[in-house]
């Protein structure tokens, strides 16, 4: 071949072939090593896979990307690649893709450098956590997609970790047939492209569907007090939405949807305690319903203020910095208002101490649960009295983030479980990371801006 890049690509697919039997045997303790990790973990997955670039896909890739430019050393082309080996987590559901990179962002919670973390039982796998995930593709779907690094006989070897449910990896294969592998097809044609995007959409809607059954079958089989203090949640849930729905219909002729608030309001009000017994739990309906029945003959104004009887007392830093954003929203803003008008109304205090205990909840829930207690255990062993310098910046700082988002999501159940993963995160990293307050006192402004990005991009 004449043209200079013929040659650099003959060169770089006959290093490709020399290394084949070395990469392939890099494959199998990483293959080994995730294999080990998923299983000790409560993620469902059904099969790891890994495999080394082919000489094909490679050739594809370097023409494709003008490799001749980027990487003059054709020789040391392969080892600039981010998938000379990829890794694949295969699980049922889209769901499951989700939990699998939470755990993997946990369990790899030491940091190598700004972009890279390991975890210590494997210091030679390095993951690139410091993106935004899932990623969005080219055909402008999402993809779990985490670029690595493996660190074998002081060699470094790029991988490439995808993790695909079902459905994925059957629409992985209907893109990868129709358009790359017939490239007499014209991709710019609209009636393709909204053919292909509906074949997508149609299969998210089927895995969101097989979910929803399997999930229906497993509180079938296992009706345990969890599950029906769930369906009891539900069904007060249910009965407030329809009974303040047609409050607001009567007040300004208009409903808008607050189902979501409903169920952070109904959780919090009815159900916080989790250990209530089967018979507990039956009163407490019983109760909900005797309150329902009580606002059902009274007249709500949907457009007037809300006020205290008094001024609120703030306990602490969390609570006074929530708080004060609640009192400037709670009577500018209609979603808010909504919100601790129907709060206050079934709640048995007076509004100033139904707000305060409000905030409570809210602090025992964001900083205060079971997985982040036991690392906030560990740096009071570590620290001492100075833990509380680091416990008071960082929930100063949850509070700021989520003044700073400015939505009602900041309160729904879902974003609250999002954020608890955030802060367990943190308090873990400050543990395996920083060994003194000094430390701390250098890192602290860091770790405080990655939990709020953390924060900010699971409820965005």
């Amino acid at each position: 071949m004449s043209i200079k890049e013929f040659e650099y690509l003959d060169i770089a697919i006959n290093e490709l072939n020399d290394k084949s039997d070395f990469l392939e045997e890099c494959c199998i303790p990483l293959e080994e090593a995730f294999s080990d990790i998923l299983s000790n973990s409560a993620c469902d997955f059904t099969n790891i896979s890994c495999r080394v670039k082919s000489s094909k896909s490679l050739k594809e890739k370097i023409l494709r990307n003008r490799y001749y430019k980027k990487f003059p050393d054709a020789n040391q082309l392969i080892y600039n690649l981010s998938d000379l080996i990829g890794i694949r987590i295969e699980c049922k559901f889209g769901d499951d893709e989700k939990n699998i990179y939470r755990f993997l962002k946990k369990y790899f919670n030491r940091k190598y450098n700004e972009d890279y973390f390991f975890n210590e039982k494997y210091t030679n796998i390095l993951l690139k956590l410091s993106g935004k995930q899932p990623q969005k593709q080219k055909n402008g779907f999402t993809i779990y997609r985490l670029d690595g690094k493996y660190i074998y006989n002081d060699i470094t070897i790029p991988f490439e970790l995808q993790i695909k449910s079902l459905v994925n990896m059957f629409w992985g294969e209907i893109e990868h047939q129709i358009i790359y592998k017939n490239s007499h097809y014209i991709i710019e044609d609209q009636f393709l492209k909204d053919l292909m995007n509906s074949i997508k959409n149609s299969l998210t809607m089927i895995d969101k569907q097989l979910l929803t059954v399997l999930n229906h079958v497993e509180s079938k089989k296992n009706k345990d007090s969890s599950s029906r203090k769930k369906h009891l949640e539900e069904i007060v849930s249910k009965l407030i939405y329809d009974l303040f729905s047609r409050k607001m219909k009567d007040s300004i002729n208009m409903i808008i949807d607050f189902k979501d608030s409903c169920e952070t309001i109904v959780r919090y009000t009815f159900f916080a305690d989790d250990n209530k017994s089967d018979s507990e739990s039956t009163e407490i309906l019983i109760n909900a319903l005797n309150r329902l029945n009580q606002i059902s003959d009274e007249d709500i104004d949907f457009d007037s203020d809300l006020n205290f009887e008094r001024k609120p007392v703030y306990n602490n830093s969390f609570s006074k910095t929530l708080g004060k954003y609640f009192e400037g929203v709670l009577n500018t803003e209609f979603s808010w208002n909504l919100f601790f008008r129907i709060l206050f109304a079934l709640e048995p205090l007076n509004n100033v101490g139904d707000f305060e205990k409000f905030l409570s909840f809210l602090k025992l829930n964001y900083t205060e649960s079971k997985y982040i207690n036991k690392q906030k255990e560990i740096l009071i062993n570590a620290f001492n009295d100075d833990f509380n310098i680091i416990d008071e910046a960082i929930q100063l700082q949850v509070a700021k983030t989520l003044i700073s988002i400015d939505k009602i999501d900041i309160v729904y159940d879902y974003n609250i479980a999002e954020i608890n993963d955030a802060i367990e995160y943190t308090y873990k990293y400050i543990s395996d990371n920083i060994n003194s307050i000094d430390e701390w006192n250098v890192n602290s402004h860091s770790i405080l801006e990655s939990l709020t990005k953390d924060i900010t991009d699971s409820i965005e």
